[in-house]
């Protein structure tokens, strides 16, 4: 239909080309003819505006096919060089790094509770947020399917008053208040989980600075790494918006940050084992001193030292103590 249009056009404009010529010749030799006459000024004014119409369509004419599009080229050209290099330099980075989008502006976690299978393992470096106290059940669900959750939790301490200050409408005594109730809840599913079920779960407490919410998922089956990170700014961190990274799941736990592979999910899975080892040293202090330490809960009961491993050092063990085949 465009086309049958562009070929209308085109001839309309072929038209008053050689019709308004027609005219300025026509109407130029009435006019000599006509010399002397009252009204022959208009047989002029007619014969020069047929010459003005066809110079003008003329003109136009020469520039839509030839000037226009040379033009034209050289603004696909410019266009598409820029393209390339944003695409190349933001989009093509931005997946090689691991970027996947933004999530929605709320992050649906029992969509993704629900989503994991039997040796999954999630880690999780969130301060608190208030929802997640109604899906402990879900916790525990997924604990006994098999998933093995290794937490870091702020623990009640000045810290968490200064974080609770940052949120928009949410008091100090609020935020404590219901941060004591997600622990306790977690106490709660403990008790629950026993040496039949089987997943794990593992969790400190800290007083720290917090950083940012990072919740990692080591998805075993499908051997990748997914993460999402927000910011804690003056929403709650379940009002916030994710980042989705992913990344191939890899079997040691040695990243090249300085060669041309890296991306973020190393980064952020790095970050998370040495915040967990740092506070695993502690823990393992204090069983030298052979002192109580309050700050790790874990279930099963059997499975303290398994609970204290992240799923990346347990395979590198496992790796280790194979023999080679004779």
């Amino acid at each position: 239909m465009s086309s049958n249009i562009n070929i209308l056009k085109w001839l309309f404009a072929l038209v008053l080309i050689f019709g308004g010529f027609t005219v300025y010749k026509i109407f130029g030799v009435l006019a000599a003819d006509l010399e002397g006459k009252e009204y022959v000024w208009a047989v002029k004014i007619i014969s020069e505006f047929g010459l003005f119409t066809s110079v003008v369509i003329s003109v136009g004419f020469f520039h839509h096919w030839i000037i226009a599009t040379e033009e034209r080229r050289e603004t696909e050209k410019m266009f598409h060089s820029v393209l390339t290099k944003y695409i190349d330099g933001t989009v093509i980075n931005a997946k090689k790094r691991g970027f996947l989008g933004i999530t929605n502006k709320e992050l649906d976690f029992s969509e993704i509770i629900h989503g994991l299978y039997s040796g999954d393992q999630v880690y999780w470096l969130i301060t608190f947020d208030p929802r997640y106290k109604h899906h402990c059940r879900e916790f525990e669900h997924a604990i006994k399917k098999g998933v093995h959750f290794r937490m870091l939790i702020l623990k009640d301490c000045p810290i968490s008053e200064l974080c609770a200050r940052e949120i928009i409408g949410y008091s100090e005594e609020e935020f404590r208040g219901d941060n004591r109730l997600f622990l306790a809840s977690l106490q709660d599913i403990a008790g629950r989980i026993n040496e039949r079920d089987e997943g794990s779960l593992g969790v400190f407490t800290y007083d720290a600075l917090p950083n940012i919410p990072l919740l990692i998922i080591l998805r075993h089956k499908a051997k990748i790494v997914e993460i999402y990170n927000s910011y804690y700014l003056s929403e709650p961190v379940g009002r916030m918006p994710y980042l989705h990274w992913q990344s191939e799941l890899k079997g040691d736990n040695l990243y090249s940050f300085e060669s041309e592979k890296w991306n973020m999910p190393d980064l952020f899975l790095d970050y998370f084992q040495r915040r967990w080892a740092a506070e695993r040293s502690k823990l393992q202090q204090a069983d030298k001193e052979k002192s109580a330490y309050q700050d790790f809960l874990y279930a099963p009961a059997s499975a303290r030292k398994k609970c204290t491993s992240l799923i990346c050092e347990l395979e590198r063990l496992n790796s280790s103590t194979k023999k080679p085949s004779i």
